[in-house]
């Protein structure tokens, strides 16, 4: 499927082609599901085959210089997403992921783990998943309100 979006970007309008209806779950254009795809895309921030200095590069700035500015990210991974290859470990990447933002922290860390190991997804399937959600954005949103 990816050189099958080269191959349309390539030879037209990359915003307007559209990716074949087997290519992918949603329509998406050519662009996009590079962008989203293909490693390196511009959109690809959460690949499973980036190493740990690559991932610090794309993601560093996060908590570099935003710490002091009260910024926080949960990080939320759902361990049975149907959208991850069954190959990645969720629960590795997710701490990877925190990792790379937090690397430059120097007085706390911007970026926290949340790992709902029998998730979907949209948080759809697993009893209680969604209610952890949304509990952990609450408590993050009560540390930066007044």
């Amino acid at each position: 499927n990816i050189e099958t979006a080269r191959q349309l970007v390539a030879k037209g309008n990359e915003q307007d082609e559209m990716m074949p209806r087997n290519a992918f779950w949603a329509p998406i254009t050519a662009k996009r599901f590079l962008d989203l795809q293909e490693k390196g895309g511009a959109d690809d921030f959460f690949s499973s085959d980036w190493t740990d200095e690559e991932l610090q590069d794309r993601l560093g700035h996060v908590g570099k210089g935003y710490e002091s500015t009260g910024l926080h990210v949960l990080a939320a991974f759902s361990g049975s997403d149907e959208y991850v290859p069954p190959n990645v470990d969720t629960r590795v990447l997710t701490e990877r992921l925190c990792n790379a933002m937090n690397v430059h922290c120097v007085d706390r860390k911007v970026a926290t783990a949340l790992y709902l190991p029998n998730a979907n997804h949209n948080l759809s399937q697993s009893e209680g998943d969604g209610t952890t959600f949304v509990e952990k954005v609450k408590e993050m949103l009560k540390r930066v309100t007044p």
